[in-house]
C-alpha cells in the first residue's frame, strides 16, 4: 500500500487549521515493483502539487487475505448498524497480519556515525546474520527497513529509538517543502 499524505505539520501557519494532521490524497496498491515505477512519476507530481509526501507499507499483503477481511468486516459493520464504510479498506490494510516481517527503525538524526553504529547493533541481534534490507534518508534522519530481531537487545542499547511494526516508510518527500 502507498499513500500520499498531506500532514498538517508541512503546510504554512494559515492553512494548517483547515484539515486534520493527516489528510490522505491519494491510495494505490502497488502490485510489483515495476507498477510502482510505472507511477512514480505521477506520485511524485502529485506530491509535489499538493505538498505531500508519499509512504509505503514494506509489508507484503496477500490479495485474498485483503478481500475476505474486507468481507468480515463489512459485515460486521452492518450488523453493528453502521452503513457509511468509508475507510474499511484502509482499517483492514492497517490490521491484516503478513506473512513477511520487516520493521522499520526511525533515526532521527543525520549523523553518520549513528548509522553505522545502530547498523551493527540490529546485525549482532539474534537471529545471526544480517537484518538490515535497506536504509532510507528521510527528512530528519533515516529509516532502517528489517528483517525481525531481538527487540529486549537493541532496547539495551536504543531504549527511546521507535521501532514501527506496522507504519509505512517515507517513499518520496517534495522539493515543494523544502
Amino acid at each position: 500500500m502507498l499513500y500520499v499524505f498531506k500532514r498538517k505539520k508541512d503546510q504554512p501557519e494559515g492553512e494548517r487549521d483547515n484539515h486534520q494532521s493527516v489528510r490522505t490524497i491519494k491510495t494505490y496498491c502497488i502490485e510489483s515493483i515495476d507498477h510502482l515505477e510505472r507511477r512514480y512519476e505521477e506520485i511524485k507530481q502529485m506530491c509535489e502539487m499538493f505538498k505531500a509526501r508519499a509512504y509505503i507499507h514494506v509489508q507484503k499483503q496477500n490479495h485474498f487475505d485483503v478481500s475476505l477481511s474486507m468481507m468480515v468486516d463489512l459485515a460486521k459493520r452492518i450488523q453493528n448498524g453502521q452503513h457509511n464504510q468509508k475507510g474499511l479498506f484502509d482499517s483492514v490494510v492497517g490490521q491484516i497480519k503478513t506473512q513477511e516481517k520487516r520493521w522499520i527503525i526511525d533515526l532521527d538524526n543525520k549523523d553518520e556515525d549513528e548509522v553505522v553504529r545502530m547498523t551493527k547493533v540490529i546485525n549482532v541481534t539474534r537471529p545471526e546474520g544480517d537484518k538490515i534490507e535497506c536504509i532510507i534518508p528521510t527528512k530528519n534522519g533515516y529509516h532502517f527497513i528489517t528483517k525481525r530481531f531481538d527487540v529486549k537487545m537493541f532496547e539495551n542499547v536504543y531504549p527511546h529509538v521507535d521501532i514501527q511494526k506496522k507504519n509505512p516508510t517515507l517513499l518520496y518527500y517534495p522539493n515543494s517543502l523544502n
